[in-house]
């Protein structure tokens, strides 16, 4: 690994005629693995990748080019990789507003939340939403679309979500038999490794004014979902990076292709999948959460933002069409918010984009990002040892699988006081308010 060069706001690096820019401060910087380096360098040994190539504060090693990433190619003669957006195709989060408050949830509360959230489909549960054949190619064609038609969410909600639920360019017959059988099993599940349902209050507010807009005060109860395509993803991803006939420095088509638009319409369809098993995990949770209030306080949910970050759209930049593929980073809009997820310990942001979003081709983190394996981390902490600092913490973890928590500690992710001092000093973010978790559910 050689030495990038620092640039007030980022390092930046010069290779193969192409441009590196890493927004990361010189802490974060110190502790990137060199695989991670390696990955992000290897980007630019593609003739039809536009430079600059950029990465955020929470870039660590992935499958093929690191998560934190987003890369340019045009669209007139591009290319697309199954394996530069990952196997999660669409992975997400999602922010729900209730109308409940730190005041209401007492701990015989809690332990019952916990307990029902504990109760749904999470982990490599295949007991999804029950669905015909027929109903699972609605939503890989229409998205949010089949949600509104099945009165499982309102017609108000797409714009909320990003793409409003849905990729029109999605094609169901793209998608292989394997993968659909995969995914009429797991649709409404959680899926494992990262993935997770915490409920947390507003704890700080940095302005009043866009919080108010955006309909939240202080010690108001959300909920954060992070989920994505489960095996219909993975098996889509797998099934295309077998077809691939360029193999280095990963696989990737030609975008105007053949099978280059045939795997962009299954990423749209896995990416429809993705938003609506995000919307029927938030139906199932308001369902059991609204027993346990009943004769207390009717429940609402409010969605407030449902956002991707593992995909490639096309966009207009500088009067021209790029594939712009982000891995691990999330895609800001204007106004839009854009939520941070925190770590079991450390809260999680709402963030807008700052006046200097496009130097990173309007994209933001997608977390923290990772700074010990996941073998590293089980290792690194016994389970009772791990309950034991949640519980002073006064954050109740739950799970179908401890050693998933291991692998999920707090130790396991980059502090979030960095990755927020690297975005407000490089003026990519504004921070609205952040979120304290009172409740954890690890896939």
């Amino acid at each position: 690994m050689s030495n990038y060069s620092w640039d007030y706001s980022y390092f930046k690096k010069e290779i193969n005629n192409k441009s590196i820019k890493l927004f990361v401060n010189k802490y974060l910087y110190s502790n990137i693995p060199v695989s991670a380096f390696d990955q992000l360098e290897s980007i630019s040994k593609i003739q039809e990748i536009v430079s600059p190539i950029v990465s955020h504060a929470d870039i660590h090693p992935g499958f093929s080019v690191p998560i934190g990433t987003v890369f340019l190619s045009p669209k007139k003669n591009g290319i697309i990789s199954p394996s530069a957006i990952g196997n999660d195709i669409n992975c997400g989060v999602r922010l729900i507003k209730t109308n409940l408050f730190k005041a209401d949830l007492t701990k015989e509360l809690l332990i019952k939340i916990k307990k029902e959230l504990v109760s749904l489909p999470i982990g490599l549960s295949k007991e999804g939403y029950k669905i015909t054949m027929s109903d699972l190619n609605n939503i890989l064609d229409n998205g949010i679309n089949w949600c509104i038609k099945n009165k499982i969410c309102s017609a108000f909600d797409k714009s909320k979500i990003e793409a409003n639920g849905c990729y029109t360019a999605a094609t169901s017959r793209f998608v292989s038999k394997k993968a659909k059988e995969r995914a009429i099993l797991e649709l409404g599940t959680l899926g494992q490794g990262n993935h997770f349902i915490d409920v947390l209050v507003v704890d700080k507010l940095f302005n009043n004014i866009i919080s108010k807009k955006f309909g939240l005060v202080k010690n108001q109860v959300v909920i954060l979902i992070h989920t994505g395509s489960r095996g219909l993803g993975h098996q889509v991803a797998n099934d295309y990076n077998l077809l691939c006939e360029n193999k280095s420095p990963f696989p990737y088509f030609k975008f105007n292709s053949k099978l280059g638009k045939q795997y962009f319409g299954a990423m749209c369809a896995a990416s429809n999948f993705a938003f609506v098993n995000r919307e029927l995990l938030s139906f199932a949770i308001k369902s059991k959460l609204s027993v346990i209030f009943v004769g207390q306080k009717k429940l609402k949910f409010g969605l407030v933002c449902d956002i991707s970050h593992n995909i490639a759209s096309i966009e207009n930049i500088n009067n021209l069409d790029y594939i712009v593929h982000r891995k691990g980073s999330t895609l800001v809009r204007k106004n839009n918010p854009i939520i941070l997820p925190g770590s079991m310990l450390d809260n999680s942001f709402l963030l807008l984009p700052g006046k200097n979003i496009s130097m990173s081709y309007n994209t933001l983190p997608h977390g923290l990002g990772r700074s010990m394996s996941r073998t590293d981390a089980k290792e690194n902490i016994k389970f009772n040892d791990l309950i034991s600092l949640m519980n002073k913490k006064k954050i109740l973890l739950g799970g179908r699988s401890e050693n998933v928590m291991r692998e999920e500690q707090p130790c396991a992710y980059k502090p979030s006081k960095e990755i927020i001092s690297v975005l407000e000093k490089s003026k990519l973010a504004k921070i609205v308010m952040s979120f304290k978790p009172i409740i954890v559910v690890t896939g």
